[in-house]
């Protein structure tokens, strides 16, 4: 395919890099300097402007099967997706940072311009963050199907009933399943006679009812009561988070900003959140304000050295749930290594969603876990399926079928349940396995 990439930042040397191997990759960045990035890729950098039409056509526009936006400037991949529509048909991706952008009627202004899809990364991050302070004990959380398939991680610990165990003799409530362990850095799909150990991260999928039952079966210490949540920084990403924490009938919600003009911004625009002015990083004020009884930080402020360090100060404080925002995702494995529960990168999660577009074919991809290792999609099966139950399918190693969908139901299988040709189905995979999975599912199962 021949892809075009406007912004050669950190999502867009991150796509090339991903992408150089298998298909023709132009980037196209207005700074001399960020060319040294991709010196080592096959790569075509166009030194230029994204909004010239004489730079497009050095891309070879007119060719672009897709076109990526994703400069620091909303306006400029505004108005680089509307001309290079314009001069071609490429499947257009355009990166915004304000939420301006994101409104149904903004979303249909922009459809005017040629862009398939507008995607706001931070936006998604802030539901990231949600579903895992709204799930106790969790270290990561994501629902699928409307509401209908939750998925839940657990880091083990000794007391946990999941180690007692193998696999396929523990007795978990029906409609759930564990699709996953990571151990010693290395993911993989569990067997019935896999044993779990201490420390190993769990990663489980099932119903909304299955899965309430699953976290106090898990966790069964876990506070599942009423929560006291600090988010130490008040940008875009804190107040999402704290609009969104509001609405829960079980969080109690305090924010920390230290500028205090923002500050005020946020005490007019949040009517259930408790808006501290003050530095996150402050030791002295973390103290004063007894943020370590909180039952989860969230630590959220646009700079990773700032971040780290308020989430270590929070540790140190006590707090047993950490959640911070990481911006490098490069930074994001440094991070739980020094003790962070959960570390989540914005623009990482968008780079999986645009190269799962490029190069995903028919099926949708729901998640991005660990670090890009594993995925969780949404794929239809092929009508020249040969219709088989769950025990004899026979799917490639390291995937497994997590949800089938019927309707607005779903069926958390066992060996008995079939699959037939036209069922929706949610499939957990690791990376290297999507394409194999995509392939079975989307041919004869053979």
């Amino acid at each position: 395919m021949h892809v075009v990439i406007v912004g050669g930042g950190e999502v867009g040397s991150a796509l090339a890099r991903a992408l150089a191997a298998e298909h023709e990759v132009f980037v196209i960045d207005q700074e001399p300097t960020v060319a040294d990035r991709f010196t080592s890729l096959d790569v075509d950098f166009i030194l230029g402007s994204g909004t010239s039409e004489a730079v497009l056509a050095r891309a070879n526009i007119k060719e672009a099967d897709f076109f990526v936006a994703c400069t620091g400037l909303d306006e400029v991949n505004i108005v680089a997706c509307a001309i290079a529509n314009r001069i071609s048909s490429p499947e257009t991706v355009c990166l915004v940072s304000r939420a301006d952008f994101l409104g149904s009627s903004t979303d249909a202004g922009l459809k005017q311009f040629g862009i398939n899809r507008v995607l706001w990364p931070e936006a998604q991050l802030a539901v990231d963050i949600e579903q895992v302070v709204t799930a106790p004990g969790a270290i990561d959380a994501e629902v699928f199907a409307g509401g209908v398939v939750r998925l839940l991680e657990y880091k083990l610990e000794a007391s946990s009933p999941l180690v007692a165990a193998p696999v396929g003799s523990l007795h978990l409530p029906k409609g759930s399943l564990i699709v996953a362990v990571k151990r010693a850095g290395k993911l993989f799909v569990p067997r019935g006679a896999t044993h779990l150990a201490t420390g190993d991260k769990v990663i489980l999928m099932g119903t909304h009812e299955a899965m309430r039952e699953v976290e106090k079966l898990v966790r069964p210490g876990a506070n599942h009561g009423r929560q006291r949540v600090t988010i130490i920084g008040g940008g875009d990403v804190g107040l999402q988070v704290a609009e969104r924490l509001e609405k829960a009938d079980n969080v109690d919600v305090r924010i920390v900003e230290r500028g205090e003009e923002r500050g005020a911004l946020l005490a007019a625009r949040l009517t259930q959140t408790l808006v501290l002015n003050g530095d996150g990083t402050d030791l002295e004020f973390l103290e004063s304000e007894d943020v370590g009884h909180s039952d989860v930080l969230v630590c959220v402020i646009d700079n990773d050295e700032r971040n780290l360090l308020a989430s270590l100060l929070g540790r140190q404080l006590g707090v047993p749930k950490i959640v911070t925002r990481v911006s490098r995702p490069g930074n994001l494995r440094l991070f739980e290594r020094v003790g962070i529960d959960v570390a989540l990168s914005a623009r990482a999660a968008a780079v999986a969603s645009i190269l799962h577009q490029i190069s995903g074919g028919t099926s949708s991809l729901l998640a991005v876990l660990e670090h890009g290792e594993a995925r969780v999609l949404e794929l239809t099966v092929s009508a020249s399926f040969q219709p088989r139950q769950l025990k004899g399918i026979g799917t490639p190693e390291d995937v497994i079928v997590a949800a089938i969908l019927r309707g607005d139901h779903a069926i958390v299988p066992r060996g008995d349940d079939r699959i037939d040709p036209g069922d929706r189905i949610l499939v957990f995979c690791t990376k290297a396995a999507a394409t194999r999975v995509q392939d079975y599912f989307g041919g004869t199962g053979n």
